[in-house]
């Protein structure tokens, strides 16, 4: 096995940074890595909600796909991340689709698996179900600020949150490496890709952010700042 090891990786995840050595080697013994390259899909709507997935590296893009082909982005889960949680029951279906948008390794955790863990760590159930509100708040905020914002403050709120997630100190504020496009930004908040061009133009001239090229540099005090004064 690849140091670090997959119960080096295990531990760094939420969900079961408190579990015992021997614990997570029951646990990494009966969970592989599966690798995949960027547009590639980890499982489609509609299918079985069979596995809790952990990202080991890379991004996976999580999104909902409707009739008329329209794609909505609900988010973006990173390194030590979890996602593939809220539905896990034989009978449950995906509603989302999950898709690589790098190079990505995932730890899958089968149902049947975690089940057993969930019987017998009472513990650990809680932590599931907390980590299911986080989410669940998260998407209800998301939906007040679609309603609340302006095209180009949602982007700002959007970019502010990716930035504090994922973002790495640069000498001129916090570097994005994402490899979003203005229509994958544009499935993010609602809005058409012309409309998200003229959003970062302006968030530019606000100083929100400092280098439009990818990687992506911004001012997070800049994006606050624009954020509550409005635009």
């Amino acid at each position: 096995m690849n140091y670090p090891s997959l119960v080096w990786h295990l531990k760094r995840t939420e969900l079961f940074a408190d579990l015992e050595l021997n614990e997570l080697e029951r646990v990494a013994a009966s969970t592989p890595y599966r690798s995949y390259q960027p547009g590639e899909v980890v499982y489609r709507m509609d299918d079985p909600a069979d596995a809790l997935y952990f990202v080991r590296s890379g991004l996976i893009k999580i999104s909902k796909l409707f009739p008329n082909g329209k794609e909505a982005i609900l988010g973006v889960v990173g390194q030590h991340d979890t996602f593939g949680e809220l539905l896990l029951q034989p009978e449950e279906r995906r509603p989302t689709q999950a898709e690589a948008l790098e190079r990505t390794t995932l730890i899958v955790l089968p149902r049947n698996e975690l089940q057993k863990l969930l019987n017998t760590k009472p513990d650990l159930a809680m932590k599931l179900i907390r980590l299911m509100a986080a989410r669940l708040f998260e998407a209800q905020a998301w939906s007040a600020e679609v309603s609340a914002y302006s095209a180009p403050e949602r982007v700002a709120s959007l970019l502010y949150r990716l930035a504090r997630e994922f973002g790495k100190p640069h000498a001129q504020g916090v570097e994005l490496h994402l490899k979003l496009n203005q229509e994958d930004i544009a499935r993010m908040v609602g809005a058409t890709r012309e409309t998200v061009s003229h959003s970062l133009g302006k968030l530019r001239q606000e100083g929100g952010i400092v280098r439009a090229r990818t990687p992506i540099v911004v001012d997070m005090q800049a994006l606050r700042d624009y954020l509550e004064k409005g635009s």
